[in-house]
Order: C-alpha cells, then structure tokens, then sequence
C-alpha cells in the first residue's frame, strides 16, 4: 500500500464519507492509521506532502459529504412535507417500466432528484414544472429485506411523485448542454428500438434477455430467469457494468487498430464510443467506475505510458466521493470496487504464478532451441481460468455473503463455461440490433449465434441450480468474520506474488544444463498448502453461520408471519401470508430465512388458509423451498381451499400433520402445545377455528417467557379458552412474562375485555398493514388495551419485533 500514495490518500477520503454518511465516528482513526505508510520508506519532504495530502484529503471527504447530505435532507424535508406544491428541475434519465416510462428529474441548483411515472415519453435535457402527491421511500422494516430508503438515498432520489403532472418550461441552455443531450435522447430511441429487434428476433424469453445483456434494458426480463441467474451466481452479466464496457471498449479499440488507425486516433475515437454506450445504457456507479476506468487507460496510451489498476482504481474512487459522494452507500460502489481491487490483488497473481510454474515445467522438459518457447495449451488456459475465476470468487466470498447472506461455492465452475462466450453474444447483439433497426432479416441471422449461447447460458445456469452444495447460505456475518476473511485472502495473495516473484529468479539464476524441480500449481509444496488451507479456511468460516434462540414478528404488512429460530439452526414458522404486499414470500420471508442463515423450515404451522396467513407458504412451497412438515388444526374447514392446499402439498411431496387442543411439540430450547380447538369445541367458521398455540420459550435457567398465538379468533373463542385453559395460559410466577399475540390483527371484535384483564400481558404484539381496508387495529381495541394500562406494539409503527435472549427489540424507534 505504501507504493501508492493516491490509494493512501482515496482510504483517507473515503473513511470521510463514511464518517458522515453512517455517523461511524471510530472512522476518525483511519488517518492516523494511514500516517506511518506515508513515512514508510520515503524522504522526510515527500512523507511530510502526503502526511498533509491524507488530512486535506480527510476534511475534503468531510466537506463534500456533509454538503451533499445536508443538501439532500433540507430538499427531503420541503418536498415531503409539502412546502412546495411545485417542483422545477430537468428530465435527466428515463426507462420504460410495465406501468409506463419512469423519468428521472433533477432538481435545479441542486444534485437531488425525483422520480415520475407517466404515459408519455419527454426528451431527456427537458426543463419541466412537476405537480403531484410526493411519496417517500419506505424504511427497512425486516432486516435482510431491500432497504428501500437506503438504496435511493445513495441515488440521491427524494421520493416518487405519485399522479406527476409534467409541464415542460422554456430555458436558456447552453449550446452544448443541449447538444449533449439531444445526443442522449436519439441514443435512448435507438436503445428502445434494438429492444424490439431482439424480442422480434429471438424466441421466448432470449429476446428480452439479450437486451439486458447488451442495453441493459430489464423492463421485459422474465423474473424466473432473472432469479435464475441470481441463484447461479451470474447475474453479473445481466447488469451493464465494467465488464461490458471493457470489452466493447477494448473490441473497438482493437478494431481500429486492425484497420490501420493510428493509435492516438483510434484510442480517442474508442473514448468518445465508449462514453455514449456507457452514459445512455446505465447510469450505475458501476458503469461510472469502469468508463473512468477505460479513459485512464485510453490517455495512457495516447501519451505512452503504462497505467496501473490499483492506482486508477483509486482515482475513481476519488473523483466519485468529490462529484457524488452519496453513491459511496450504494451496494454495487462496494461490490463494483471490491471485485476490481482484489482481482488486481490475488486473482491476477494467482494466474501469474501457474503460468510462471507452466513456464519453468516446459523448460525443464525441453531443450532451449532458439525459437523454441513455452505456448499455452487448451488445458493450460482452461486450467489458468478455472483459477482466475476460483480466486475472485473466493476473494469476494465475505462481501458477497455481508450484502446477500450468500456465497455461490461453485459458480467460478459455471463463470468459466459462460463468461468466454460473452465477448462474442454482446457484439453480435449490438451489431444485431442496430442492422435490424434497417433489415429485420439481416437482424435473424446475425442474432442466430447469440439465440445459441443464450440457450447454453440458460441450460447452464439450470443445471448448476440443480447441483447440491451450489449455494451456501452464511447469514449476517459479523465484521470480524468478514475482516478475518479478507485478512486471509490478503495472505494468500502475499504467497502468489512471493512465489511469482521466487519462480522468476529461479528461471533466469538457474545452471542451464540443471532440472529446477517446482511443484504444481504454485511453485512449492509449501506454499501450494498455505493456500489449499487459507481457501478452505475461507470457506469454513463462511459456511457456519451463527444461530440464535429468537422469535420474530415479522411485518409482513397486512397479515401474520411469526418465526422461530433456535441455536441449533432450526426454524419453525407459523403463518406467513399477507393481502398488502405482494411477493411477501420472495421478498420477505425469504430473505429473512437467508439473513438468519436458515436454509429450511423444520415445520410450518397454519392457524387457518385465509390468503393473508398462507400466500408466503404457497409460494416458498411452488419454489420447492425445503420444508420439513405443514401442520394444520384438525378442526380446519373441509373446503376448496384446503383441498388445493393439500394437493400443492402433495406435489411437493411436503407431510401435512394436524394438531389439536393439548398435543405438544417439544425441542431443545423451546416447547409449542395446542390450547384451541379442543376435542369439545364446536364453532364454524375459518377464522373461529384459527389455531391457538402456546410457545414456553426459557432463555436462562431461571427465566420464562410465554408467547400466546392466537389467529383470527374472535371474542367468543376468547372466552370458551379463558373458561377452560385460563390456569394454563397466565403467568405461573412473577418472573415470567407473557406476552400475547392480539387476535385477528387487532380487530374490534378480538380482544375483548375479559381476555386481556384475564390475561394480563407484559405485551401485546400486533400484526397489521398500513392503511389496510379493515382499519386494523380497531380503535376500539386500542382503547381497551390503553384503558387497562397494557404495553402494546405494532409492526406499522415498529417494522420487525425480535425477542432474543428475553429481550424485546423493534427496528423502528417511536
């Protein structure tokens, strides 16, 4: 690190924005920690000029954040709280969604924008007067769901206006910005157009795949074979980002080299191309990283001289954190920024030691004849990109698993069976798409090859779902599992470039006529070991996740979601459905199950088949989402419903148990009994029937705690379980704590006054969506459980509600 004063000084600035983006304060250190690499083997003068680099640099990171967010929280306070009925700015971006186009409207004076969703197309460079309902990002309410506040935080997106009125607003703009501009609107037209080549000429689902691939628009993309990619650990190819831009960069730049292009001439040519293909396909921190990335080399080689990653890549990281230092908290800045400086770091130096040990292996067994020298065989290659990709993949394994809760094991296996291929499908798409924009027949045979790797890619990537061991769930893991990850990574990289570096002395000091024995693949025995048991080390450390005894509400909007998670890395739910949000499977309930590092659900239990208790079962079920068994009350109503619910079951091959007043279900740190319906109950209804469980939950030797579910049952099942189970249900001593699940979300006719006198509760939880329908909870429960002086929460003022270890946490403070 001491070698690269610019990457000391792009720490420095960093740790700045961060400071004032996360309110981390420990980050202060970090300039202090960078001083002694500014003094390590330099002149005093040039060590006492970066010494001061690293502060100014430190308060310039200061500065250029705390504007930009003060900025952007004064914009968010005045348009959310509707001081300003009408908002100017300029159509900046735009892309066309289901639901019409999507325009990106920046703000004047200001970096901050806003979003608005009409039927009509503006041209992008637009001056516009914006009217409407401003709509803010919604907060995290589970963690390991999308954090939608975050992630348009750190595009510098305000809110959505809702019901947008756009009028467009004369303005005297410069001749240039106008130009550029146009530029970008005639780009945007023929983006479109190449959208509908590829879905005219491609069959199914390859057409809109393409299009992602090569334009990066997503809007047509079938979401199974988007999740598909994901699972595969390849939906990096589906995202327009550095590894696009490269290689159209470095095919044109070649191409005109081919032609007899001067090189000066063909790298400024090269820059302009690339720069109108990266600015109009993406507008990502991604694709700004790997453009900047590009002309730094392109510049390089007009004024020729070499240029290094590390170094460039530290230039960038500068530039993003003066111009745009809220991307800074965007996930693809890290994940985008991590891969380029560990690939520079360990999985080049891990290529380059096999292919000095393929070097010194050939000279041993041949002679040196003049002309005569090493060339890499077909194996040779397949082997050095198995490596290259192993090594990435496991240099990035603690990132990915921090922001995914996942580690794809096996995919550096698929990336090398896909990633050769993607040269060839994104020229011959984009030089397909526009040929079909003049000839849709020209477009069919030119796109006839990309039809072909499309479908390898697909096939691929569905044989490599199906594998065992593909996907390695690892949870949340902590800070110091990830540093201990990277510092192990970092070794490893250390032994590469040690044994590159021995290896080339080896070469050029040996007797010629004298053998010089090397070991595969890296050099020694040694050092070959030292890596085998760093990279498994790695791997181990990742693929243990840590387990806890919880139990957490989930705020799944309007509905029930209750999950239960032990030590030993079992699950249990019960319930999980919602009628607000959709998806609530994929989108919550999953990543939930993934955050806690939970890759099955021992057993599921239905209080009643009403869609806002079910809909995330069905859908992890149609997923075929490992599932232990499904227990239902025995009482359950014998309808359409449970007949299809049973048959998805059955297809599933998913065991469906039934459970009744006082059966119990017993583990380690925790115990369920059935308290409703009993053999003696005799009520209609779905919800009348709902199951009512109690969960002993004892977190220390001396300490209880109760949890009551209670479904949707009403205030008549209320009293028939106060008449028979009243003893069993209430506290057994005042060291325990009971806390109640309020029935039927909260309704007015639930809980009633003799329940919760009865009961008494420590705490009430409520499940219930933000301006649902039924106007849960009912006020009038609410009265009674304030006029009784009961402690009460509910997940539309708290998101989540976790208990671990006996205490309870809310994700949202009041």
């Amino acid at each position: 690190m001491y070698k690269r004063p610019v990457l000391i000084i792009a720490v420095s600035m960093l740790s700045a924005v961060f400071t004032v983006l996360y309110n981390d304060f420990f980050l202060i250190a970090v300039p202090f920690c960078l001083l002694p690499f500014a003094f390590y083997r330099r002149k005093k003068i040039h060590a006492v000029i970066l010494s001061v680099m690293i502060v100014i640099s430190f308060a310039a990171g200061i500065l250029s954040a705390s504007m930009r967010l003060s900025s952007y929280t004064d914009a968010s306070r005045q348009l959310l709280s509707s001081n300003i009925p009408t908002i100017y700015g300029r159509v900046t971006s735009k892309d066309v969604t289901e639901n019409g186009i999507r325009h990106t409207i920046t703000l004047h004076g200001q970096g901050t924008k806003v979003t608005a969703l009409i039927d009509k197309s503006i041209p992008l460079g637009t001056g516009v007067k914006v009217k409407g309902d401003m709509e803010a990002p919604e907060s995290l309410r589970n963690p390991g769901c999308f954090d939608e506040k975050s992630y348009y935080r750190a595009l510098s997106i305000i809110c959505q206006v809702k019901n947008a009125d756009i009028e467009p607003v004369a303005g005297g703009d410069h001749f240039m910005i106008r130009l550029y501009y146009h530029i970008m609107e005639i780009l945007w037209c023929i983006k479109y157009l190449m959208q509908a080549v590829f879905t005219a000429s491609l069959p199914g689902e390859e057409g809109p795949l393409l299009a992602s691939l090569c334009i990066g628009t997503k809007s047509l993309l079938d979401p199974d074979v988007k999740e598909m990619f994901q699972n595969a650990g390849i939906s990096h190819i589906l995202a327009i980002s550095g590894l696009h831009i490269s290689i159209v960069g470095s095919v044109v730049f070649k191409l005109f080299k081919r032609i007899g292009i001067r090189v000066r001439v063909a790298a400024v040519i090269s820059s302009v191309f690339v720069f109108f293909y990266a600015v109009s396909i993406s507008d990502s921190v991604s694709a700004r990283r790997a453009l900047i990335m590009y002309l730094i080399v392109m510049v390089s080689d007009i004024i020729g001289d070499g240029t290094d990653t590390i170094t460039s890549l530290a230039f960038v990281c500068i530039f993003i954190c003066l111009t745009d230092p809220l991307a800074v908290g965007q996930t693809a800045f890290a994940l985008s920024f991590a891969a380029v400086f560990l690939l520079a770091m360990t999985a080049i130096p891990a290529t380059e030691c096999y292919h000095a040990f393929c070097v010194l292996r050939w000279e041993n067994r041949h002679k040196e004849i003049k002309g005569n020298r090493y060339k890499p065989t077909a194996i040779n290659d397949l082997v050095s990109s198995v490596i290259f990709s192993f090594f990435i993949q496991l240099s990035m394994a603690a990132i990915s698993a921090k922001f995914f809760y996942n580690f794809p094991l096996l995919s550096c296996l698929l990336n090398v069976v896909i990633l050769p291929f993607l040269p060839y499908v994104l020229c011959m798409g984009l030089i397909g798409g526009l040929a079909g924009m003049v000839c849709p027949a020209a477009a069919k045979v030119i796109l006839f090859p990309s039809h072909l790797i499309l479908y390898w890619y697909e096939l691929s990537s569905g044989s490599y779902t199906r594998l065992p061991f593909t996907d390695m769930i690892t949870g949340d893991i902590s800070f110091a599992k990830t540093i201990a990850c990277l510092i192990m990574v970092y070794f490893v990289s250390r032994i590469f470039k040690h044994e590159r570096q021995k290896m080339f002395i080896r070469r050029f000091t040996r007797i010629p006529w004298q053998k010089n024995n090397v070991f595969p693949p890296f050099g020694s025995r040694r050092s070959s070991a030292a890596v085998f048991a760093l990279s498994l080390s790695v791997i181990i450390l990742l693929a243990f996740p840590s387990h806890h005894d919880e139990t957490v509400m989930l705020d799944v909007g309007q509905g029930d979601g209750l999950m239960i998670t032990t030590a030993d890395g079992k699950t249990f739910m019960i319930d999980g459905g919602s009628t607000t949000k959709s998806s609530i499977g994929k989108n919550v309930i999953l990543p939930s199950l993934k955050y806690r590092g939970m890759h099955a659900v021992e057993g599921w239990f239905i209080t009643h088949l009403d869609e806002d208790h079910v809909s995330g079962l069905k859908e992890l079920v149609e997923k075929n989402y490992s599932i232990g068994n499904v227990w239902l009350s025995k009482h359950i109503e014998k309808d359409e419903k449970l007949e299809q619910f049973l048959l998805l079951c059955q297809a599933h091959d998913i065991t469906v148990s039934y459970l009744e007043g006082g059966d119990t279900l017993s583990c380690k740190y925790f115990t369920m009994e059935t308290v409703f319906p009993d053999k003696h109950s005799d009520f209609t209804g779905e919800n009348e029937n709902s199951l009512v469980t109690l969960i002993t939950i004892q977190p220390d030797p001396g300490r209880q705690i109760k949890l009551i579910e209670t479904g949707d049952i009403g205030e008549e099942q209320e009293r028939y379980i106060l008449s028979h189970y009243k003893r069993k249900l209430k506290k057994s001593s005042p060291e325990e704590t009971l806390i109640l699940k309020s029935a039927h979300h909260g309704s007015n006719y639930s809980n009633c006054d003799e329940w919760l006198s009865e009961l008494d509760p420590d705490l009430i939880l409520i499940s219930a969506g933000k301006g649902n329908r039924y106007g849960h909870p009912g006020r009038d429960t609410m009265t009674r459980i304030h006029s009784l002086g009961l402690k009460s929460l509910c997940t539309i003022d708290t998101g989540q509600i976790r208990i671990r270890n006996g205490k309870i946490s809310v994700l949202i403070q009041k």
